[in-house]
């Protein structure tokens, strides 16, 4: 129950600082920020936000406006989740498709090398 409800809270914070980045954000740095994942402590106080921003984009400028825009983005989940306690929020760069891109990169050096077997082989 508990489970259901951490994913529920964090669906709902993830539709609304999404819709709050697209439609409200006034700093350039946030414009093009797309939030990937949320987590939610058990206690639901802590909500753990993943987002990807351009390749282009300055990540520590992009979190030092995530961190600027914190409190203005509390108020809004306050006022639209009935919440006992708005969670605080924490910001981290979501670096999993980079990851991936770069494991990609080295299995087709590897096949590219022949020190791999290619797909079709079973």
């Amino acid at each position: 129950m508990a489970k259901h409800r951490q994913e529920r809270v964090s669906r709902e914070i993830l539709r609304i600082l999404s819709t709050a980045l697209l439609e409200d954000a006034k700093d350039p740095r946030l414009f093009d920020v797309t939030i990937t994942e949320i987590g939610m402590s058990g206690d639901l106080s802590v909500a753990s936000i993943h987002y990807l921003c351009p390749e282009s984009a300055d990540r520590k400028e992009v979190q030092a406006a995530l961190v600027n825009a914190t409190p203005y983005l509390r108020s809004v989940i306050g006022e639209e989740m009935d919440l006992r306690r708005v969670p605080a929020l924490k910001f981290y760069y979501d670096d999993a498709y980079e990851k991936g891109q770069q494991i990609s990169e080295l299995l087709a050096k590897l096949r590219a090398n022949g020190e791999m077997g290619s797909d079709e082989e079973s």
